[in-house]
């Protein structure tokens, strides 16, 4: 896949070129790997509102407006309705994702230092990103799997697989 940003299309084709011959086919399947998941994590923006007005202007709380979109259905109902429970506005949601992200931290001093830095900083950051995106039915794996070869996206799974069966 290649990279949403042309100027760094143009920067991973230097670096291939000038790359010994045995090297390019592995960098550049880690390029293309790479560049799918940038454009993963970055599907925050593009569904929040993002978009909108220039770079300059674009905030990071436009991840609210976008959790305020998906909460509307489309028959005007939204998932708190449907689920029989007090309609939040998206900081309130924006709020409970960041305690059940929290939550589900493995390690007690990477919770407290992600607490400590609070929701708006975590809005920044790609592990936060995914876990609402992965609420949201927008799943990193699949995202990866539907735009990258089956044999870049093999290479992806079998680099995540533990080193052995031992812990």
């Amino acid at each position: 896949m290649r990279h949403p940003i042309e100027k760094y299309n143009q920067q991973q084709a230097e670096v291939l070129a000038n790359l010994p011959e045995d090297q390019r086919d592995y960098m550049a399947r880690m390029f293309r790997i790479g560049n799918a998941t940038y454009t993963y994590h970055n599907q925050v923006k593009e569904l929040a509102v993002f978009g909108k007005g220039s770079k300059s202007e674009q905030t990071t709380g436009d991840l609210l407006d976008w959790l305020e979109q998906r909460m509307n259905l489309t028959d005007g109902t939204s998932v708190g309705d449907r689920i029989q429970t007090e309609s939040r506005s998206a900081r309130e949601l924006l709020e409970v994702y960041f305690e059940e992200y929290l939550a589900g931290l493995p390690h007690d001093g990477l919770r407290r230092a992600e607490k400590d830095g609070g929701l708006d900083k975590a809005k920044n950051s790609y592990p936060f990103r995914r876990y609402v995106l992965e609420r949201h039915d927008l799943g990193m794996d699949e995202f990866l799997r539907q735009n990258l070869s089956e044999e870049d996206y093999a290479f992806h799974i079998e680099c995540g697989k533990p080193l052995s069966d031992e812990n």
